[in-house]
C-alpha cells in the first residue's frame, strides 16, 4: 500500500463554543471534515444545605468532535488558531491535538492549501500525549468516564458504536453479547498513561470475554481540556494549579506514580496498528466482515457526519460511518487488500483509510474483539 504523510487534527469542543471552531476552520481554509456528537464528562462538586445532598456527582455536557486532514507542516499552526481563537487554553472549553498518520495514496486525499491565521498566539503546547480509546458494552461508559476522572483524567469523551467481531464469531453467546456499544476516549499524557492503561482495564474488567477493547495511541500534541471538577472552593482551581507546575517543570513526569501490584497482572498486545476506515452509511459492515476476512479480529461502527465549507459534487455522503482496525502491522497490506476487494474505493463506499501508530492494547486474548 502507498502511503501519504499528513497529519490528523482532533478539535473536541463543547456545542458552545462549536461554531467559533468551525468559523476558524473556514477561515483557514479547511475545506471539508468530518464531525461526531459525543458526551463530555466532567465531576461537579455539590454543596447541599448545612452539608445536606453535599457530594460529587458525574455530570454530561453535549460536545463536538471535529475531525480533519492536513500537511504535517501545517499542524501546529493550524492547532495555535484553534487554541487561541476559542480560548481552548482556559479550562472548561475544550481541546485540539494533531497526531501524525499515514493516509493511502487512492484513499485521494487532497492536501488543502491553508490560509495563515492571523489572532493566533503562541500558546504553548503538550508535546507528549497519548490518546486511550476504550470500547464496552452500552451502559458502561460513564462507570469508565468516572474511574478516569476519578484518576484526574480530563474530560472523558463518550461516544456510540455498534461492535462486530466477538458476536460474529461466536455465534453461541450472540444473544448475550450485544452489538451496541459505547467508546470512552481520553487525552493522558505519557507519563500518566502507564498507569492509567491498566486502571482503566481493571475498571472495566476488559481482559475478561466479552467486556470490551482498549488501546493506546502515543505521538499526540496540542491543549487538553484540564477540567475535572466543577464547582471549586478556591480561588484557583486545581487543574490551573496542576497546568502551572506542568508549564513550570517543562513536563508531567512529577505527577507520575507507580502502578499498584494489582494492575500488573494483565497480558497486552503489542506491535500493531490502527487502521481508520470512514465510509459512506451503511457500508461500514460489509466492509469490517471483508477486514475480518482479511484477518482483522473485528471492529466497532461509528457515526460521524462529513460537511464541506463549499458545496461540491462528490461521492461522499453527508452521513459517514468509522471504524477503527486494531491489527497486527504484518497483517496491514492482507487487510487492505480485502477491504479494495469489498469495494472501498467504489462510488457506493467513498472510502478512505488512514494509519496510526498503537502501542499497546488488551482485550479478552482467546477470542477477538
Amino acid at each position: 500500500m502507498e502511503k501519504v504523510n499528513a497529519a490528523l487534527i482532533t478539535c473536541s469542543v463543547y456545542n458552545s463554543v462549536a461554531e467559533t471552531a468551525k468559523a476558524t476552520m473556514r477561515e483557514l481554509g479547511v475545506k471539508d471534515y468530518h464531525h461526531q456528537p459525543s458526551r463530555a464528562t466532567k465531576l461537579h462538586r455539590k454543596d447541599g444545605i448545612w452539608g445536606i445532598g453535599s457530594g460529587v456527582a458525574l455530570e454530561e455536557e453535549p460536545a463536538t468532535r471535529f475531525m480533519f486532514y492536513v500537511p504535517r507542516e501545517s499542524a501546529d499552526g493550524i492547532l495555535q488558531a484553534l487554541i487561541s481563537s476559542c480560548s481552548l487554553q482556559v479550562p472548561g472549553r475544550g481541546s485540539a491535538v494533531c497526531e501524525d498518520v499515514e493516509i493511502a495514496a487512492e484513499s485521494s486525499w487532497n492536501q488543502q492549501p491553508l490560509k495563515p491565521y492571523e489572532g493566533a498566539t503562541n500558546i504553548p503546547m503538550r508535546s507528549d500525549l497519548s490518546t486511550i480509546v476504550c470500547t464496552v458494552q452500552q451502559g458502561q461508559g460513564n462507570h469508565i468516564a468516572r474511574s478516569a476522572l476519578d484518576l484526574g483524567v480530563p474530560m472523558p469523551q463518550v461516544t456510540a458504536g455498534e461492535g462486530t467481531g466477538l458476536r460474529d464469531k461466536l455465534s453461541v453467546i450472540r444473544v448475550t453479547v450485544p452489538a451496541e456499544k459505547e467508546v470512552i476516549s481520553v487525552m493522558v499524557s505519557a507519563q500518566e498513561s502507564d498507569e492509567i492503561f491498566p486502571a482503566l482495564v481493571a475498571a472495566g474488567r476488559i481482559n475478561e470475554l466479552g467486556a470490551g477493547f482498549i488501546y493506546e495511541s502515543p505521538g499526540a500534541r496540542g491543549v487538553i481540556n484540564d477540567m475535572v471538577v466543577r464547582g471549586q472552593h478556591h480561588s484557583a482551581s486545581m487543574e490551573q494549579l496542576i497546568a502551572a507546575v506542568d508549564e513550570m517543570k517543562g513536563s508531567a513526569d512529577w505527577r507520575r506514580r507507580p502502578i499498584s501490584a494489582e494492575s500488573q497482572g494483565f497480558r497486552y498486545l503489542n506491535d500493531l496498528v490502527g487502521m481508520v476506515l470512514i465510509c459512506n452509511e451503511g457500508t461500514a459492515s460489509d466492509l469490517v466482515i471483508a477486514a475480518m476476512e482479511g484477518g482483522a479480529g473485528g471492529a466497532t461502527i461509528g457515526k460521524q457526519g462529513y460537511s464541506q465549507m463549499e458545496a461540491q459534487k462528490t461521492d461522499i455522503s453527508p452521513a459517514r460511518e468509522s471504524a477503527e482496525l486494531i491489527v497486527g502491522k504484518n497483517q496491514v497490506d492482507g487487510i487492505y487488500d480485502a477491504l479494495l476487494s469489498a469495494g472501498l474505493y467504489g462510488a457506493e463506499a467513498a472510502g478512505f483509510i488512514a494509519l496510526k501508530n498503537v502501542s499497546v492494547a488488551c482485550t479478552h486474548l482467546s477470542a477477538s474483539r
